[in-house]
C-alpha cells in the first residue's frame, strides 16, 4: 500500500512540474497544514473520550455498565471472563458512541485478554465483526469534523447512520452465528 501511495505522490510531483510548478510548493505545504490541522482535531477528540473513559473505570461505573451488558454479551459471545467482559462492554458503549478510534485500546485489552483462555476463539471472532460493523447511535467523531469544517447541518447523517450500522451489525452478527462453531 505504501507503494502505490508514493507512486501516486511522486506522479503528482512530476505531472504538476511540467503542468504548473509554481504550484508544487504551495500545495504540499497547503496540504501539509490541512492533514495537521484534522490530526490536531482528532487528537483532541479522542483525548476528550479515553479521558472520559478513564474516569468511567476509575468510579467503577465501567463495571457497572459492563454488568448492564452481560446477559447481550452472553448472547454475543458465550461465556466470557469477567475482564473480557468489562473491556468488550466499554469497547461496545465507545463505538455505541461513535468514538470507534478511541476503542482501539480497549479493544486490544479485550483481545489480550480472550487469548488467555481456551476456546475463546468464537469469541473473538464475533468481537471482530462487532467492531467492524459497530451500531453508533451518535457518530460523534463525524459529527465533530463536519461541524470543524462548517457544515451546514452537521447533523444529518444521524438517521443513516444508525439505520446503516445496524443494519451491517445485525448481518455480521447472524453470518457469525451461522459459519462459525462455538467451541465447547
Amino acid at each position: 500500500m505504501n507503494a502505490i501511495f508514493g507512486l501516486v505522490i511522486t506522479a503528482s510531483i512530476v505531472f504538476l512540474t511540467f503542468s504548473s510548478p509554481q504550484l508544487i510548493l504551495s500545495t504540499m505545504i497547503s496540504g501539509g497544514e490541512k492533514a495537521l490541522e484534522l490530526t490536531l482535531k482528532l487528537t483532541v477528540i479522542y483525548a476528550v473520550w479515553l479521558g472520559v473513559f478513564e474516569l468511567l473505570e476509575m468510579s467503577g461505573l465501567s463495571k457497572k455498565f459492563a454488568n448492564l451488558l452481560k446477559p447481550l454479551n452472553r448472547f454475543l459471545f458465550g461465556k466470557l471472563p469477567e475482564k473480557a467482559n468489562d473491556f468488550i462492554s466499554l469497547n461496545i458503549s465507545a463505538n455505541v458512541l461513535g468514538m470507534s478510534g478511541a476503542t482501539t485500546p480497549m479493544g486490544i485489552k479485550a483481545i489480550r485478554e480472550l487469548e488467555k483462555y481456551p476456546n475463546t476463539d468464537y469469541a473473538i471472532k464475533m468481537f471482530f465483526v462487532i467492531n467492524a460493523t459497530s451500531v453508533q447511535i451518535i457518530p460523534s467523531s463525524v459529527l465533530a469534523l463536519r461541524s470543524s469544517f462548517s457544515a451546514s447541518s452537521p447533523t444529518d447523517i444521524i438517521i443513516p447512520t444508525i439505520l446503516a450500522t445496524l443494519l451491517s451489525s445485525i448481518v455480521g452478527i447472524l453470518l457469525v452465528k451461522i459459519f462459525v462453531k462455538k467451541g465447547k
